[in-house]
């Protein structure tokens, strides 16, 4: 069992890509996750270039925005994306979403 499946933990990453369509304008984003001991997404930040934000869990799981991510994550693909659980919880309490 590897260390990511003893326990939660969070990660962040860049998603040089824009939404396309009409969320075209919105630019390129970070995200943030909270991943339970299974590899699944509790938590999801979403915080684009243009400021939007947006929030996703369980109570909110998707909008015409987006979604919680429903897959399953690798760990041998995500550890180098880790951060702390302050930092997460910072931008969760901090940022206003824009689908909440």
């Amino acid at each position: 069992m590897s260390t990511l499946q003893k326990s939660g933990k969070y990660y962040k990453w860049s998603w040089d890509v824009s939404l396309g369509g009409e969320y075209d304008s919105w630019g390129s984003s970070t995200y943030s996750m909270e991943i339970d001991s299974d590899l699944y997404a509790i938590r999801q930040v979403e915080v684009y270039e243009n400021g939007n934000v947006l929030f996703y869990d369980k109570s909110h799981l998707s909008d015409d925005y987006g979604m919680l991510c429903d897959k399953r994550l690798d760990d041998n693909n995500i550890e180098e994306f880790e951060i702390s659980k302050a930092e997460f919880e910072e931008v969760w309490q901090t940022k206003k979403p824009i689908n909440q």
